[in-house]
């Protein structure tokens, strides 16, 4: 049986990307527990940012992340109930939280360091499978929405379609 979506084209691609992203994310949420990891996988990068850069605010999370402010809130939330980090007020500036690593969410970043690595060999071999520059391409097509937004690229597409 052919695959729908597939048959739909390119403008299908967010949701082929979608897709593939709940691949992989799923298949690491099933693999983690066994080998200790309680993160979700999704909120495992907001735990390297902070072990890398210190406490950082919301915004700061969310810019490094290149995430949504909201979703880096939701990833915040579930980390606090996990109790892998901890948020309090800036000092310097008090309508300002910072969000910092528990002892905790220390001791889970030598698990999920050590996961990475399995990670990492899973990944490239996926991308080898696909092809030399799949990673290349997907990372040019990130790179080209942050340079012209898809919704501009749309409204474009679409005044060319009026003329």
């Amino acid at each position: 049986m052919s695959d729908f979506i597939q048959q739909q084209g390119p403008a299908f691609l967010a949701h082929l990307l979608r897709r593939l992203a709940d691949e992989l994310v799923q298949g690491a949420a099933d693999w983690y527990p066994s080998v200790g990891v309680t993160a979700p996988p999704r909120t495992i990068s907001t735990l390297l940012a902070l072990d890398e850069h210190g406490p950082l605010g919301v915004t700061e999370l969310a810019g490094l992340l290149r995430q949504s402010h909201p979703l880096v809130i939701a990833w915040i939330k579930e980390l606090t109930r996990l109790s892998l980090v901890k948020s309090k007020d800036d000092p310097a500036d008090r309508r300002r939280t910072l969000v910092s690593l528990t002892t905790k969410g220390r001791h889970e970043l030598v698990r999920v360091r050590k996961a990475l690595v399995t990670m990492e060999r899973a990944s490239t071999e996926l991308l080898q499978l696909a092809g030399t520059d799949s990673l290349l391409v997907l990372w040019a097509l990130e790179r080209n929405c942050r340079e012209l937004p898809f919704l501009q690229r749309l409204q474009q597409k679409a005044l060319h379609n009026e003329e």
